[in-house]
């Protein structure tokens, strides 16, 4: 199973980009997964009835992945882990790693936050792209 970000999406979504092909694998093999935060930043950005219809059947069928148990207190204490280290992140993208390193799944993403994160010494996979 893998965590597919917001980012990947949309690459999906346009049919181009790094992450479209590997995002259509994970869907065939039933292998893509979503938490809370990725599906608020998909849900509020349908451009318009039709498109969202289509895209929420896709959702559908991906794995959900459990809320963590301290998911607020483990995002806030990723991020001043990380603010020690001298660097920032969104707080949705703490939010997304702490579901990632909760479940101990990779992510998929094009976003460089995910990778300020495993740059600041924190174990979050991340699915290498070519």
């Amino acid at each position: 199973m893998v965590l597919v970000d917001t980012s990947a999406w949309i690459d999906f979504f346009r049919g181009s980009g790094s992450c479209a092909a590997p995002v259509d694998a994970l869907l065939v093999s039933g292998e893509a997964a979503l938490c809370g935060p990725i599906v608020t930043e998909l849900r509020r950005g349908f451009g318009s009835p039709a498109e969202r219809r289509r895209v929420m059947s896709l959702l559908d069928a991906c794995h959900d992945l459990p809320e963590p148990a301290r998911l607020w207190q483990e995002a806030g204490d990723l991020g001043y882990a990380i603010r020690r280290r001298g660097a920032t992140v969104k707080s949705l993208d703490l939010l997304i790693a702490t579901y990632a390193l909760a479940a101990a799944v990779p992510l998929l993403t094009r976003d460089a936050d995910f990778r300020i994160i495993r740059a600041a010494g924190i174990p979050l996979d991340l699915v290498e792209l070519p």
